[in-house]
């Protein structure tokens, strides 16, 4: 490890990482209608209709929904032409799902000094293997897997904002995680003085994300350190992050991950057959994520 790297080549990063943190205020907000919906979601008298008429006043919106409720990723026999239909078929936390993916999608438009495709990418597969894992573990615990795969498609969000907010800086963070085979979080510790994790936790707080998913965003490269209210996420999280890179889906190519996934799979109760079965699923499935990137995030 170099010096010249550590003090030398991004003169000033940490200040600019600090001066980032200390203005959080001047991050993005989610829109009116995200933070209506998830009060919708959350609410035991909400109804279909109450959540129709947040999500119709957006007509940008209202078309991603409607075309990704009819594309294969969710392979409905029927034909969906509505919100309300798509609402009712669907369910109210997988239209959460879609709507904060689209939403943040859009507020993080721009500019980036990432490949934003693979970032979204490894987002979605991350999201889907949560999802898959949820859905083969249901007997032993539950979790609803659409809260499993929003926790996937964000897990990662701090990126973005360094990715953003200083593209030359954290272009020059993934180069040396590269040239030192290091993991990307360790990089952003050693040369900006914080990571992506404490970025993202900073974000589910002005953002009042639901506690168990501002601490999958906190903790999902370390769950030891989750509320043990949200540890079950977290770990499922964690453990599908790991299988993304093992299955290519990094942010750049031989992206280090050197997460310890046997803890992960203990806590979920997670056998090497079951383990098999998982993977072998995700691999079946890993094409789907495509549909989704092409209508929530490049539409």
């Amino acid at each position: 490890m170099s010096n010249q790297t550590a003090a030398g080549t991004i003169p000033g990063v940490k200040e600019r990482a600090a001066q980032i943190v200390e203005n959080a205020d001047r991050l993005p907000s989610l829109p009116t209608v995200v933070l209506k919906l998830m009060d919708v979601v959350n609410s035991s008298g909400s109804s279909a209709d109450d959540a129709s008429k947040l999500i119709d006043k957006d007509p940008a919106l209202t078309s991603k929904m409607i075309r990704l409720a009819n594309s294969a990723f969710y392979g409905i026999p029927r034909s969906i032409s509505s919100v309300s239909s798509a609402v009712v078929i669907l369910g109210f936390n997988t239209i959460r799902s879609l709507v904060l993916s689209a939403s943040v999608a859009k507020m993080f438009d721009g500019k980036h000094s990432i490949d934003m495709d693979r970032y979204w990418k490894h987002s979605i597969v991350t999201a889907m293997i949560s999802k898959i894992i949820v859905r083969h573990l249901m007997s032993v615990r539950m979790v609803d897997p659409e809260s499993a795969f929003c926790a996937g498609i964000l897990h990662d969000i701090g990126k973005l904002v360094f990715s953003q907010h200083m593209p030359d800086d954290y272009a020059a963070v993934c180069d040396y995680a590269k040239k030192e085979g290091i993991p990307l979080i360790e990089a952003e510790d050693e040369l900006l003085g914080i990571n992506h994790e404490k970025m993202g936790s900073i974000l589910a707080e002005k953002w009042t994300l639901p506690p168990d998913l501002g601490c999958v965003l906190a903790h999902h490269h370390d769950p030891k350190q989750a509320a043990e209210e949200a540890s079950y996420l977290v770990n499922i999280v964690h453990l599908s992050d790991v299988i993304a890179h093992n299955l290519g889906c990094g942010l750049f190519d031989d992206e280090v991950c050197t997460q310890e996934a046997v803890q992960c799979r203990l806590e979920l109760k997670i056998g090497n057959s079951d383990y098999d079965k998982i993977v072998q699923n995700v691999e079946n499935s890993i094409d789907k994520s495509n549909e989704f990137l092409s209508v929530i995030v490049k539409s």
